[in-house]
């Protein structure tokens, strides 16, 4: 298998989109707030495996949109991400 996905550039891409459905229908049936961080950050990575700039821009909108939603339940005033990222470091 692992030969079979070496000859498939974008199947880091596959899996995060796929791993985005499952935390989206697991975030549905019970809201937490790791799960719209975890769902947050796999947008910010998809990011990095698109250049065309609408589906980057779409990338960046959803990660935006589950970025707030785990503000809202950590009670965070909505921070951006790149804020909260300065603040660590």
């Amino acid at each position: 298998m692992t030969a079979r996905l070496h000859r498939r550039p974008d199947w880091h891409r596959e899996c995060l989109v796929a791993a985005n459905r499952q935390l989206e229908k697991s975030y549905q049936s019970n809201p937490s707030a790791c799960v719209a961080l975890q769902i947050s950050r796999n947008y910010r990575l998809l990011l990095t495996h698109y250049d065309q700039p609408d589906i980057k821009a779409l990338w960046q909108h959803l990660s935006q949109r589950w970025w707030a939603m785990y503000c809202r339940h950590k009670h965070l005033p909505l921070y951006s991400q790149h804020d909260i990222s300065l603040s660590i470091n």
